[in-house]
């Protein structure tokens, strides 16, 4: 049956309506607005995944988000605990749809298993200490896991690196494997505003080219595939070391 509707609810107004969707189970959003009729710029847009696609749904969160202060604040803070399993499982959802080849039935089920797994988990899944310890680094806008690729790329005459990102970790619990948030993409990632072609034939022809885990791209390298970042670092710091060690170019900073 199609939700496509507006409503007042207390205070505010809701429109709810039927699109098609960016991400697998993603048919159904509602925006919630302050001003009359539900004209002008959100307060809040919630998109309801798979099962929760339902006229009792609907009609239990416009409710509660007018009448329940507390549900509201954590709503706006986006710490409720749909939001915490949307955003999961945006990050996830998108990355399968990226780098998987799966039929579109086949990427449907997956996803909703994932969503399903994720709403069960997601307070075990955020008291994880990679969890944690991803979130810490996050707040900092720090990329640790390219700390020594970045200082021995800098060692390269040359090279000089516009913006670096080392993409989305991954955890692994309960035979489950959950992508991370990130500071600015999913896949690790290097710009260059200059990259000399013979250390780039290099890289090439080495283990990142070999291994087909890397994206040599105009201006930049990247993991081929979300999955592949922690071996993208690896590799590309372990071939820039060898790279240096060749050329005796490695200075006392780089050994450590």
């Amino acid at each position: 049956m199609p939700l496509t509707q507006r409503r007042k609810e207390g205070k505010f107004y809701f429109a709810v309506e039927q699109h098609s969707p960016d991400l697998p189970g993603a048919e159904v959003d509602i925006s919630v607005f302050f001003s009359h009729e539900g004209d002008g710029v959100p307060l809040l847009r919630r998109v309801l995944y798979f099962d929760e696609q339902t006229e009792e749904h609907v009609d239990n969160f416009c409710r509660a988000f007018a009448h329940n202060e507390h549900y509201r604040k954590i709503c706006l803070t986006e710490t409720a605990h749909w939001c915490r399993v949307a955003h999961l499982y945006e990050i996830n959802a998108g990355i399968m749809c990226d780098d998987e080849d799966f039929t579109p039935q086949e990427l449907e089920k997956r996803s909703e298993q994932l969503f399903h797994i994720l709403r069960r988990d997601i307070t075990e899944i955020e008291n994880h200490p990679l969890y944690t310890k991803e979130m810490a680094r996050i707040s900092k806008r720090e990329e640790t896991a390219l700390s020594r690729t970045l200082g021995l790329l800098t060692s390269v005459p040359r090279v000089q690196i516009a913006s670096a990102c080392q993409g989305s970790s991954l955890l692994e619990m309960n035979d489950l494997q959950i992508f991370l948030p990130y500071c600015h993409e999913p896949h690790a990632v290097i710009h260059f505003t200059s990259l000399p072609p013979t250390f780039l034939q290099y890289l090439q022809s080495g283990p990142l080219g070999q291994q087909h885990i890397a994206l040599f791209e105009p201006n930049g390298i990247r993991a081929l595939r979300v999955v592949h970042n922690r071996s993208f670092i690896s590799l590309l710091t372990n071939t820039t070391f060898s790279y240096l060690k060749k050329h005796r170019l490695l200075r006392p900073s780089t050994l450590v």
